[in-house]
């Protein structure tokens, strides 16, 4: 099953600051760049680097599987051990050549179509706040959302941005503690709230999967595990969307006290 972009989107901001960092599609999966050099391939979900020699005693105990038939063994990594994943790559950019380049083929430059892209609105040195982003947004379920986790769990969004080539531009996270409680991924007109539930969770939703709606259950069987959890991406357009985001929202955290939707 092919990754979920937004699941490539949160590898490349794992790696941010390391270098510069882009994603690019092939075959159906995704590999990662770091400097140009490709590091880090990712198939259904699941990021994987060759197995390097300077990699043997930082990785050592790790899994090892081809990420696809007929490959090599690659190492599994983890993507929420976030100093261990950058470790790897920057070792494994070190000791990776850069690929020869080709001859750029001539093309004729495409018309620019529909609105202007959301990192061009707002590029990295201008921080958009929560108002602005629900003004681009334009759908008062963002709202609705954001000061529902800001009263539930008395905590403030962290607003970041992407340099990731599949979601460029500013998001917005809310954590409890060191707990992740949803990443919101902005869209014109729209918004998507990724919620990472891991196996005990699962176990938790999965009796009460015929509550939910007939798109989410989809959504929910075509979501690979990794580590056992699975990182559900949400479309938001309407209040029975909003309501399975904060479902899945409370089966994660608990919160501080009992607020009214």
């Amino acid at each position: 099953m092919a990754s979920n972009p937004d699941f490539v989107n949160y590898i490349c901001e794992q790696l941010e600051g390391l270098g510069a960092v882009r994603s690019r599609k092939m075959f159906g999966e995704y590999m990662v760049y770091l400097n140009d050099k490709p590091v880090v391939i990712i198939c259904g979900d699941r990021p994987m680097v060759k197995m390097l020699p300077c990699l043997e005693e930082l990785l050592r105990g790790r899994p090892t599987e081809p990420p696809y038939e007929g490959a090599k063994d690659h190492y599994l990594l983890d993507p929420d051990d976030r100093d261990t994943l950058r470790e790897a790559v920057r070792l494994a950019e070190e000791a990776t050549p850069l690929p020869k380049k080709k001859a750029p083929k001539q093309k004729e430059p495409a018309p620019a179509e529909g609105p202007a892209p959301w990192d061009i609105v707002w590029p990295q040195h201008m921080k958009p706040g929560l108002s602005d982003i629900g003004a681009w947004v334009k759908n008062p379920l963002f709202e609705e959302l954001a000061a529902w986790i800001e009263t539930a769990y008395q905590v403030e969004p962290s607003i970041e941005f992407s340099k990731c080539s599949l979601d460029k531009g500013w998001n917005v996270k809310y954590k409890k503690g060191s707990k992740s409680l949803c990443v919101l991924y902005v869209r014109s007109g729209s918004f998507a709230a990724m919620v990472t539930l891991n196996a005990k969770q699962l176990l938790e939703l999965e009796p009460l999967l015929s509550t939910f709606s007939g798109s989410f259950r989809k959504l929910y069987e075509k979501t690979s595990l990794f580590n056992g959890g699975k990182w559900l991406l949400v479309d938001v357009k309407e209040p029975a969307q909003l309501e399975e985001v904060q479902r899945l929202i409370l089966m994660k955290a608990k919160p501080v006290k009992e607020t009214g939707k």
